[in-house]
C-alpha cells in the first residue's frame, strides 16, 4: 500500500466515499465574562433536569422582573414576526462593549453598561433565592452546582434576561405539554431504560451539572427565537437589537460525521450564550427530535443560503484582530459592528489553529452571526481555551462528554424510534449478553475482497482470548485438543434442561457487507455445543455493499448506531466515525480491532483508553501569538488531552507511518474509572 501523508489517512477515515475533501469552517464566539463575585451567584430551584430524559421539566427558576433594555417590538413582544411588515431600515446598534486592560493572569472582562439595570436586578433576585441553593435529586443527595457551573448559568441567564429584554418569557407546564403534543418524542423518556435494561453493563451515572446547564440553555434558545419571531428578516436587516447571538452548524457527510459535529458546536454554543441553528438539508432535523422546549433550531434552505451569501470568509475576521491588535496601536478587544456574519474557514481536519487562543474568541464575541461547517469530533479541544476550560471540567468532571450531548440533544424521532424498538424486540431481547461488532472497510469492495478473511479471523481470536464469546467443542470427539483444560466441560451433552433454559448471547453485527457474519454463523452453527454451554446468536441488519447517503440511509444507520450502542460489549473499526458515535451513545470503552499489517507479537485487538471517542487529526500544538499559550504543546497545558492509542488513528498502516501526536483524546486518570461493566 501506498505510504500518505496524515491528512491523506484522516480524509480515508472521515470521506471514504466522496472525492472531495471535508471542508470544516470553524467558529467559537461569545465571551465568557467574569463576574464581580462568584459569591453571589447561586443556583436556584434546580428539580431534577435531565434534558427530559428522566423527569418531566420543573417551572423556570429565575424570577426575574421588567428591566430596562429596550427592543424593536411589535406589540406581541415579538421582534420581527412572520407576518410582519419590513424591519427597520437601520435598527440603532447597540452601546459599544469596553475593555479593561487585562493582567498577565486575568481574562479580559467586557461590559455594557445598557445592561447594567438588568444584571443588577438579577442579581438581587438571586441572592433572595440563597436558600433554594440546595435540593434533593433521586438519590436523596444535595446537590450543589461547582463554581465553573454557576458561572456558566449566570452567562446563560445574563444573556436570557438580555434577550427576554427584562420580561421572561412565559412557558408554563401547559405550554409544555402542548408543545410535547406538537413534537412528540418518545426516545426522550424511554432511550435510558434501554440501557439500564443491559445485564452487564451499568449506564453511565446521570450529570446534574450538565443538566442544569442543558435546562438554562433551552431557555435562552427559547427566548431569543420566541422574541425575535422571524429569524431571516433578523438577519436581512441585521438587526442586533435582541442582544442574542446565533451559531449555524453546518455537517457534512456520513452521519458518524454529523454527530460528531454536531455535539461539538452544540457545546460551543453554550459556553458561548448562542443560540444553535442547523440547516433541514443536512438531514439532522428529520431525524432527531426537536432538542429544545418551545423553539426550533431548523433552518430550510433559502434562509442558509442567505447566511452563506452574507457571511464574510474568516480570514477577513483574523485581518481585522490583527489590525486592532497592532496597527490601531491600542487595542480594542471588540471589532464592533464591523462584521455581522462570518464563517470560520477551516481544514478539513477541524478547526484552523488560531481557533483555540482566548484572544481571538473574545473578538469572535462581537459577531451576531456565525458559520461552523465540518465533519470531526472537535469539542474535547474546547477545553485547551483557557476561558472555556474551568466551566467544562465542571460539567464534566468524569471526563465523559459526548454521551450527555448526544443523548440531550440528538435523539430519535419517533419513526426511527420505533424501528429501534422493533429490532431490540424481535431481534434482541431475551439475550443473556448482546455484543456489538462494527466493520468499516473504508475502502469498500477492493479492500474487502483483501482484508475479509484476515480481519475476521482477529475479531474471532479477539473475542475469544478476551472472553467476550465462548470457544465451541471440537466437533471431533477423539480431538486431541479435547484434553485442553478449557475444554473440560464439552464431555457433558447439553440436557434437556439446558434447551428448557436457554443461556442465549447475541451479537449485532454493523457492516457493509456479510462477511463476518457468514464467518461467525458457520463456526456456531456447525459445532454442537460451546464450552460453556451457551448459545450464540448472529444478527445483521443489512449489508448495502457500499455507503450511500439520503435521509432513508441515515434513518437505517441511527437505527444500527443506537441498536449496536445497547451493547454490554463492543468492538469497533480504527478511526470509524460510525464505531465512535456507537460507543459514545452507549457509554462503553470499545475494543479497538487491528486493521494494520500482522504484528510480532501479533496484536488483534486493543481496548481503548475510556469512552470518549477520537479527535482525528487534531493538532497538539498552541498557535497563538497573542497569548501566554504561545506554540506550547496542548498536553503540556492540558494534561487529559492526549494522543489517541495508535491502534485507532493507524488503520491499516504500519505505527512507523503515523506522525507523533496524531489525533487527540480525553481521557481519564484510570480507564477504570470511566468503565461500567459489571463483570
Amino acid at each position: 500500500m501506498a505510504k500518505l501523508s496524515a491528512p491523506e489517512k484522516v480524509k480515508l477515515a472521515i470521506t471514504p466515499s466522496w472525492p472531495i475533501l471535508c471542508v470544516g469552517l470553524f467558529l467559537l464566539a461569545l465571551i465568557i465574562q467574569n463576574s464581580d463575585s462568584v459569591d453571589r451567584f447561586f443556583v436556584t430551584s434546580y428539580i431534577r433536569h435531565t434534558p427530559r430524559a428522566e423527569a418531566q421539566e420543573i417551572a423556570d427558576t429565575a424570577h426575574v422582573p421588567a428591566g430596562t433594555a429596550t427592543l424593536d417590538e411589535k406589540s406581541d413582544g415579538t421582534i420581527f414576526a412572520a407576518d410582519s411588515g419590513p424591519p427597520p431600515s437601520n435598527p440603532p446598534p447597540p452601546p459599544a462593549p469596553v475593555i479593561d486592560e487585562p493582567s498577565k493572569d486575568q481574562d479580559v472582562v467586557f461590559k455594557d453598561d445598557s445592561q447594567s439595570a438588568i444584571l443588577a436586578q438579577q442579581q438581587k433576585n438571586e441572592e433572595e433565592e440563597n436558600a433554594n441553593l440546595r435540593t434533593d435529586d433521586d438519590d436523596d443527595t444535595a446537590f450543589v452546582p461547582s463554581a465553573g457551573v454557576q458561572k456558566l448559568v449566570e452567562l446563560l441567564r445574563q444573556a436570557t434576561l438580555e434577550a427576554s429584554g427584562g420580561e421572561p418569557v412565559e412557558f408554563t407546564e401547559a405550554d409544555r405539554k402542548a408543545w410535547d403534543e406538537q413534537h412528540p418524542c418518545r426516545s426522550r423518556g424511554e432511550l435510558r431504560s434501554l440501557y439500564a435494561e443491559r445485564k452487564h453493563m451499568k449506564d453511565v451515572p446521570i450529570n446534574r451539572q450538565w443538566n442544569l446547564v442543558f435546562s438554562e440553555y433551552e431557555k435562552l434558545h427559547r427566548t431569543c427565537t420566541s422574541r425575535i419571531g422571524d429569524l431571516q428578516r433578523y438577519f436581512e436587516s441585521k438587526n442586533t437589537s435582541s442582544g442574542c447571538k446565533f451559531l449555524v452548524t453546518e455537517p457534512h457527510f456520513g452521519l458518524g460525521n454529523k454527530l460528531f459535529h454536531t455535539s461539538s458546536t452544540l457545546m460551543l454554543a453554550i459556553l458561548t450564550q448562542r443560540v444553535i441553528l442547523i440547516p433541514k438539508a443536512t438531514s439532522i432535523p428529520a431525524l432527531f427530535c426537536e432538542p429544545f422546549a418551545g423553539s426550533s433550531w431548523g433552518i430550510d434552505d433559502a434562509f442558509h443560503s442567505l447566511i452563506k451569501d452574507g457571511r464574510k470568509p474568516s480570514e477577513q475576521f483574523f485581518k481585522q484582530v490583527d489590525h486592532d491588535r497592532t496597527v490601531a496601536r491600542k487595542a480594542k478587544g471588540t471589532l464592533g459592528n464591523s462584521l455581522y456574519a462570518s464563517a470560520m474557514n477551516d481544514e478539513w481536519v477541524g478547526p484552523e489553529p488560531r481557533f483555540w487562543c482566548n484572544t481571538e474568541q473574545k473578538y469572535m464575541s462581537s459577531v451576531t452571526w456565525l458559520t461552523v461547517s465540518g465533519c470531526t469530533l472537535f469539542v474535547h479541544k474546547l477545553m485547551a481555551i483557557d476561558m472555556f476550560r474551568r466551566a467544562m471540567e465542571d460539567l464534566f468532571p468524569q471526563k465523559i462528554v459526548v454521551t450527555y450531548l448526544l443523548r440531550s440533544v440528538l435523539l430519535p424521532t419517533d419513526p426511527a424510534w420505533e424501528r429501534i424498538l422493533h429490532v431490540n424486540e424481535v431481534y434482541l431481547a431475551g439475550a443473556q449478553k448482546q455484543v456489538g461488532v462494527q466493520v468499516r472497510f473504508f475502502q469498500e469492495d477492493e479492500e474487502y475482497k483483501l482484508k475479509n478473511e484476515q480481519i475476521n479471523k482477529r475479531i474471532t481470536k479477539c473475542m475469544w482470548e478476551h472472553k467476550i464469546l465462548p470457544e465451541v467443542c471440537p466437533a471431533n470427539p477423539h480431538d486431541k485438543a479435547l484434553a485442553d483444560p478449557k475444554f473440560a466441560d464439552c464431555n457433558h451433552k447439553l440436557t434437556a434442561e439446558d434447551h428448557q433454559n436457554p443461556k442465549v448471547l447475541k451479537v449485532l453485527i454493523g457492516s457493509l457487507f456479510l462477511g463476518l457474519h457468514d464467518h461467525l454463523n458457520d463456526i456456531y452453527l456447525r459445532h454442537e455445543m460451546t464450552t460453556t454451554k451457551e448459545a450464540v446468536g448472529i444478527i445483521q441488519l443489512t449489508h448495502e455493499l457500499i455507503q450511500g447517503d439520503g435521509q432513508e440511509v441515515d434513518t437505517q444507520a441511527l437505527v444500527e448506531i443506537i441498536s449496536l450502542s445497547m451493547s454490554d460489549i463492543l468492538l469497533i473499526t480504527p478511526m470509524s466515525t460510525f464505531g465512535g458515535v456507537i460507543h459514545a451513545y452507549g457509554g462503553l470503552i470499545p475494543w479497538f480491532i487491528e486493521f494494520g499489517p500482522e504484528k510480532d507479537p501479533a496484536v488483534v485487538c486493543e481496548r481503548g483508553k475510556g469512552i470518549e471517542p477520537c479527535y482525528m487529526g487534531a493538532s497538539q500544538y498552541y498557535e497563538c501569538k497573542y497569548d501566554d499559550a504561545g506554540q506550547q504543546k496542548i498536553s503540556d497545558v492540558v494534561p487529559y488531552l492526549q494522543d489517541c492509542l495508535a491502534i485507532d488513528v493507524g488503520y491499516g498502516y504500519k505505527l512507523n507511518m503515523i506522525p507523533e501526536g496524531y489525533g487527540m483524546q480525553m481521557t481519564p486518570e484510570n480507564s477504570k474509572d470511566q468503565d461500567f461493566s459489571i463483570d
